[in-house]
């Protein structure tokens, strides 16, 4: 016996619990096949003219617990004994999307004679076509390629081959030359999700055991031509269990292009995969394409970093990249796949120096116009579920630059949660909390609590296009703000708004006072400058952009100023009414009110009348009771908060 036989004689049974599909049908006929030619004793020379399919199919049937057909096979004696075999048939488990796992129309091949009395296996010409192989898992999420009493316990999230022992590969052959031509491979998810590989042709090639092993395939995934080429490291490393196998590959479909440099522990059934990953695409139309995602513009693409399959687990960290002209740095991508009758799971997290949302949702590079908008799309059943951070340092999004955006977002059945959103625009600090939530006809019900601190008066009021106003310094304001619509810009524009406006410093042109109490000392001094402000609130409420601001309270050193309005920032126009309260101004002031009404930009002054009615709402407390909790709670730490109705 060889030091390899001795070493899977050794081997614990937890290590040699796994075979993939490819050991199977390629070796395992050819193995038996030749083993009985082998101890053919006299018949050797007729051994040709027999067909062993039959016998065959039944050895591979009580060794894979698993129906096998095989049409003919014949073998043909030499120093290099031929094989020749047709119309091999698999069977599916039950419950599999088809009757047959795998079927193979001819496979031919030559398996050097003296190999089997010494091993391991020595094969060359191998030729295989019309190859068919569906790998699934059913409803259930019982997969298809375990075989025997591994079958039994496949439906179990699967740890990796680590964790139980590896798959002994010290008994796989040595293919000095390989051909497929005409194959399928199809993986079908317990979900129902399908992804389909198209093989026109697959060869590989290697001078020895010994010597590096040379793959190359032509074919398609999702009907998008792909082509592969490989270089791995010898067969007498892969038969080595314990040490990580090496993988050097290139795939490319259209003008995208993909490397990977690393290793597998274990690299027949594609598991423990760990190295470099690179993807580039000029468009990322071929990326689309066999993502089955609509491509309406070219997005370029370039990415780097570090990915691992392990078991359920595939990652990719330390990525670097750029799409679309938006530097972009990955510090986690990874997809866990669900158990059984579970979604599977994402989490990222993922940084852009930059990020203009208009160049991916308009196609153009423009923001003069507002006409990028994102849909609220809500699954009741989403799969998978998806724990994301984001952050930018530079976002637009039509006309608005905001910087320093930080956002953590989360999807589970029925809903989006917002868990965090925070970003810095014209100044001022923006936190927010939110849930999207799915509701009747394809929209979407948005509920949000907002937290806006440092409003520069000067910039909104710019921002917003209205004329010169008398107020100066920064505003905070709490907010609660729900909708219910199909896309983000129809929820801004739709939305119940309850919000509480404070200030604590800032100034006040003192002719506002002067004029708001009709102070008939006006008459030989006329008031200038400007009159610290003590404290400012604002209780304002509006649905579809159109609402009112009352109460509204101004406390300076001159004198209180009470006030309401009414606003519609579609028209953009408004209505205030101002006064001053008679117990905080001079024994010349009149108290007689004042109205500002007409366009943003150009409004009206004009002495108001002021009912007993009037009076009374000026004077409402009952607005404060009815506020958010969190709006409330913002609101009474303001001073003005105790002078409101007195």
């Amino acid at each position: 016996m060889s030091d390899q036989t001795n070493k899977t004689q050794a081997m614990p049974d937890g290590q040699k619990k796994r075979r993939g599909v490819g050991f199977w049908v390629l070796w395992g006929g050819v193995g038996a096949v030749a083993l009985l030619a082998a101890s053919g004793g006299a018949g050797w020379i007729f051994l040709n003219k027999i067909d062993l399919g039959g016998f065959v199919a039944r050895r591979a049937t009580a060794a894979l617990g698993r129906t096998v057909q095989v049409g003919s096979l014949h073998v043909t004696p030499g120093r290099w004994l031929k094989v020749d075999m047709t119309k091999v048939r698999l069977a599916n488990i039950p419950g599999g999307t088809g009757p047959d796992m795998v079927r193979v129309g001819h496979l031919a091949a030559e398996v050097n004679v003296s190999s089997l009395l010494h091993g391991p296996m020595l094969v060359r010409h191998v030729a295989i076509s019309d190859v068919y192989v569906m790998v699934e898992r059913t409803p259930e999420h019982l997969p298809n390629w375990r075989f025997g009493k591994q079958a039994d316990t496949g439906a179990k999230v699967e740890p990796h081959p680590a964790a139980t022992g590896l798959d002994d590969r010290s008994h796989y052959p040595t293919a000095l030359d390989v051909t497929v031509q005409n194959g399928e491979v199809i993986y079908r998810t317990a979900h129902g999700s399908e992804f389909r590989t198209t093989l026109k042709t697959v060869s590989l090639q290697t001078d020895g055991a010994d010597k590096p092993v040379h793959l190359a395939v032509d074919g398609a995934y999702n009907d998008t031509p792909v082509t592969m080429s490989a270089t791995l490291q010898p067969f007498s490393v892969l038969r080595q269990t314990n040490t990580p196998y090496g993988i050097d590959m290139e795939a490319k479909s259209g003008d995208l292009t993909i490397t990977f440099k690393g290793t597998a522990t274990d690299p027949i059934n594609a598991d423990g995969i760990k190295g470099a990953v690179t993807a580039n695409s000029p468009t990322s139309h071929p990326m689309m394409q066999i993502a089955g995602l609509p491509a309406q513009q070219d997005i370029a693409m370039q990415m780097s970093g570090q990915f691992e399959h392990d078991g359920n687990v595939w990652s990719v960290t330390q990525g670097k990249g750029m799409v679309k002209d938006n530097p972009m740095t990955i510090t986690l991508m990874r997809l866990v796949e669900g158990g059984r009758g579970e979604p599977d799971h994402v989490t990222a997290d993922i940084a852009f120096s930059k990020l203009n949302l208009n160049e991916f949702l308009r196609g153009q590079k423009t923001s003069a116009s507002s006409d990028t908008d994102i849909p609220l799309t809500v699954d009741r059943a989403p799969d998978p579920l998806v724990d994301a951070k984001l952050s930018v340092k530079q976002l637009s999004y039509n006309a608005l630059t905001f910087s320093n955006v930080a956002l953590a977002v989360s999807v589970t059945p029925g809903a989006v949660a917002v868990e965090m959103l925070g970003l810095d625009y014209m100044g001022a600090t923006l936190k927010a909390s939110g849930k999207i939530e799915a509701a009747d006809k394809g929209a979407a019900h948005v509920g949000a609590a907002v937290n806006v601190s440092g409003v520069d008066i000067e910039k909104l009021r710019r921002a917003l296009g209205f004329g010169p106003i008398p107020l100066r310094g920064r505003i905070d304001m709490q907010m609660r703000a729900d909708a219910t619509q199909k896309t983000l810009n129809a929820a801004v524009r739709s939305a119940d708004v309850a919000a509480a406006v404070s200030m604590t410093g800032g100034s006040l042109e003192k002719k506002v006072i002067g004029l708001a109490s009709a102070d008939l000392a006006m008459l030989f001094n006329k008031p200038t400058g400007l009159t610290p402000v003590s404290c400012l609130l604002g209780v304002v409420s509006s649905r579809g952009g159109v609402g009112q601001a009352l109460p509204l309270r101004i406390r300076t050193g001159s004198g209180t100023v009470a006030a309401n309005a009414r606003f519609d920032l579609n028209r953009k126009w408004f209505d205030l009414t101002f006064g001053t309260q008679a117990s905080t101004t001079g024994r010349f002031a009149l108290d007689i009110p004042v109205r500002v009404s007409g366009s943003f930009s150009s409004p009206k002054v004009r002495p108001a009348s002021w009912s007993a009615d009037g009076r009374a709402m000026m004077a409402q407390t009952e607005r404060l009771n009815t506020l958010p909790a969190a709006v409330k709670q913002f609101a009474q730490k303001n001073a003005c908060y105790q002078v409101i109705g007195k």
